[in-house]
C-alpha cells in the first residue's frame, strides 16, 4: 500500500514518444496539506557527461536503490499534485511506488529546496507553507 508523505518516493513516466516506458523519480518532500490535500513533488535525472545540470543536491549510487549513478535533483520539475491524483496513479498502475528516502539523503533534498536557484519561488513558498503547519 502506498501512502503520499514525506520521504515517499514514485516512479513516473517521463519518457518521449519514442520511450514511452521510461520513468523518472519523484521525491514527495511534503506531507498532503490544505483542502485539496497537496504535495510537493520533485524529480531526479541522471547526470550526462557534458550537459549542464543543477549541481544544487547530487544523488549517488546507494542514496537510494533506484540510483544507480550519479543523479541530480532537477528542482525545475517540481510539481504539486494531489494525494488522490497520486494514490489514484498508484493505484492504476501508471506510477509505481518506490522505496522511502533515507532521512539524512531527504535532508540534502530539502536543503536544496532552499539552494536552488532552479525551484520557481512558488514551489519553494508551498514548501515553507507545508513545513509550519
Amino acid at each position: 500500500m502506498f501512502f503520499v508523505a514525506r520521504r515517499a518516493t514514485l516512479l513516473v513516466p517521463s519518457g518521449p514518444a519514442n520511450a514511452p516506458d521510461r520513468k523518472h523519480l519523484f521525491i514527495c518532500l511534503t506531507d498532503p496539506i490544505g483542502k485539496a490535500r497537496e504535495t510537493l513533488l520533485v524529480s531526479v535525472s541522471s547526470v550526462q557527461p557534458n550537459a549542464p545540470h543543477d549541481s544544487t543536491c547530487v544523488l549517488y549510487p546507494g542514496d537510494h536503490p533506484f540510483v544507480r549513478r550519479d543523479s541530480f535533483v532537477a528542482y525545475w520539475h517540481s510539481r504539486i499534485e494531489t494525494a488522490d491524483a497520486l494514490t489514484r496513479g498508484v493505484k492504476d498502475g501508471v506510477l509505481i511506488p518506490h522505496d522511502i528516502l533515507e532521512s539524512g539523503v531527504f535532508a540534502r533534498v530539502c536543503l536544496g529546496v532552499e539552494q536552488s536557484r532552479h525551484l520557481a519561488p512558488r514551489y519553494r513558498a508551498f514548501y515553507v507553507a507545508a513545513n509550519a503547519v
